[in-house]
């Protein structure tokens, strides 16, 4: 087995080696120095003095040569960098036993997919899994309120010592998020299910930070089998008013439920102390909520398979709660989305 280290690495300690024995050292206190076999230092010696520093020097190892020139090479590589559905599939999804296809196709040269997947990882290419990005997303519009609303959101939260709030709404059903799980060899878990899909729980959160990002904290609802309207919206924002003195800076997307006359009466309830600001159009990586949902589905609900609604109202309450009260926590939620900071939070 070849020893970690570069090829200059490796060529340096050698001749560390044999100029510590020509000096006197024994060795046994050579190789124990270098950490390597004694047999490997009378190696080195007796090359030294067959063919003097020369032979010390690396020389690359001879072996059978590649299937594909430097040319080919950079032409599959650059297939890699496009679209699979430029090249003739049907789907966006690169895999080793296509990419055999087209080098036989093109070249003539036929690969193995498992000896063309070493191939591809040696040149930094790995399975990887897509993220998705929505195409009614307007890059621009998102930079613009990246670069101008967000700065005016925040000096109107200082200059009225409003609390931010950011506010969104999501839903689980009965089907859990499936991931992988510890088991005997040969013997797959198996989680039973109930497949009735409108059976579910919705869930709204907020989550606020205080004018000087100081303080942060959460308010949540769930509804089983129901969804949350303008009307239960409207309830909702209502109940956080009652919570969070002073005026409020509510952040949120253009969806209908933040429309409508019950969202008016609300804030004509609280007129001079509830301000509404929007999100750009699909930019759900911008509300540190979005972080909530994540960590409750994939993380503290998974293969979590309930026997009825109750029961999975009970569990994502009871784990909203526990979020409630830890701290640390929300604040990795406003860390984690793509929200920019103030510089004394990322000190």
């Amino acid at each position: 087995m070849r020893t970690e280290g570069s090829a200059d690495v490796l060529e340096y300690r050698r001749r560390l080696a044999v100029e510590r024995v020509v000096d006197g050292d024994p060795i046994e206190g050579v190789a124990d120095f270098l950490g390597v076999d004694p047999r490997s230092v009378r190696r080195w010696v007796a090359a030294f003095l067959r063919g003097g520093e020369e032979a010390l020097s690396w020389r690359p190892v001879p072996g059978r040569p590649g299937k594909l020139n430097g040319e080919q090479e950079l032409t599959v590589i650059s297939w890699l960098l496009d679209s699979p559905a430029e090249h003739g599939f049907s789907t966006d999804r690169w895999t080793a036993p296509r990419v055999a296809q087209l080098i036989d196709q093109r070249f003539g040269i036929h690969f193995h997919p498992r000896s063309l997947n070493r191939w591809l990882r040696v040149r930094g290419f790995t399975p990887q899994k897509p993220c998705c990005f929505a195409q009614e997303r307007d890059p621009e519009a998102v930079a613009h309120w990246l670069q101008y609303d967000w700065p005016r959101i925040q000096r109107k939260v200082r200059r009225q010592d409003a609390t931010l709030v950011f506010l969104d709404e999501s839903g689980l059903l009965m089907m859990p998020l499936l991931r992988r799980s510890q088991a005997p060899r040969g013997h797959r878990p198996v989680l039973k299910v109930r497949l009735q899909h409108r059976l579910h729980v919705s869930v709204a959160a907020a989550l606020w930070v205080s004018a000087r990002w100081d303080a942060v904290g959460m308010f949540s609802q769930t509804l089983l089998n129901s969804y949350f309207n303008n009307q239960r919206m409207a309830s909702f924002l209502h109940r956080l008013m009652r919570r969070i003195p002073g005026p409020v800076v509510v952040v949120w997307n253009g969806g209908p439920m933040h429309h409508g006359q019950w969202i008016r009466l609300v804030q004509q309830m609280y007129r001079g102390r509830l301000v509404f600001e929007p999100l750009p159009a699909y930019a759900a990586d911008l509300n540190p909520v979005e972080q909530l949902w994540q960590f409750l589905k994939d993380c503290q609900l998974v293969n979590f398979a309930p026997t009825a609604g109750e029961q999975l109202l009970r569990a994502v309450h009871a784990e909203l709660t526990q979020i409630r009260w830890d701290t640390l926590r929300l604040w990795c939620f406003f860390h984690q989305s793509a929200l920019p900071l103030p510089r004394t939070l990322l000190m």
